[in-house]
């Protein structure tokens, strides 16, 4: 076999160990690094902030951001001088982008199937309702036929029990003529 695919044996133990399997902890590593790699780096400390030094030679528009600028900092440093609300801040920023544009992508998505299948269960409530009605509908309807039947049924009775009655009065009349006569 390993004529026939002109290989060397070595090359193909070379070919192996270029082959790594993936093992799930490394998955696992890999996954926290490429996690950690988004999330910002330990605080640094922060420098004290200075005006520049042609803050006076400005124009004034550069000198207003300078002082918004320099104020800014000025309230940072006396908060955190350490560079621990930077710190806070990023990791604040991070977790926003790592979570919230899934967020942004998957719920508008995920709103717009639950509204597919609200549409969808109102559909099956709707057919399983007129579904129920008709087989209400049948139900009257067989009951009312049930009725009119026993009622033409008792009335046929009735009207076979009358003249059944009729014809045995009309029979007992008759039957005088065929009596013996009495023997006194």
């Amino acid at each position: 076999m390993l004529s026939e695919n002109n290989d060397n044996p070595e090359e193909i133990r070379d070919k192996d160990k270029t082959q790594k399997s993936v093992l799930p902890k490394t998955t696992t590593r890999s996954l926290i690094k490429t996690v950690a790699s988004y999330l910002p780096a330990q605080a640094t400390p922060l420098q004290k902030p200075v005006i520049d030094d042609d803050f006076i030679d400005s124009p004034t528009i550069e000198r207003v951001y300078e002082s918004i600028k320099y104020n800014t900092l000025c309230f940072e440093y006396s908060i955190s001088p350490k560079g621990g609300l930077r710190q806070w801040i990023k990791l604040n920023i991070s977790i926003l982008l790592l979570f919230g544009i899934p967020i942004l992508i998957f719920v508008p998505l995920a709103t717009y199937f639950v509204g597919g299948f609200a549409n969808i269960s109102q559909l099956l409530a709707m057919g399983t309702k007129f579904l129920f009605d008709c087989a209400l509908n049948i139900l009257k309807t067989i009951f009312v036929l049930i009725a009119i039947v026993s009622v033409i049924y008792i009335i046929l009775k009735l009207i076979a029990f009358f003249f059944q009655k009729r014809s045995d009065r009309s029979n007992n009349k008759n039957d005088y003529i065929n009596v013996p006569p009495n023997s006194k």
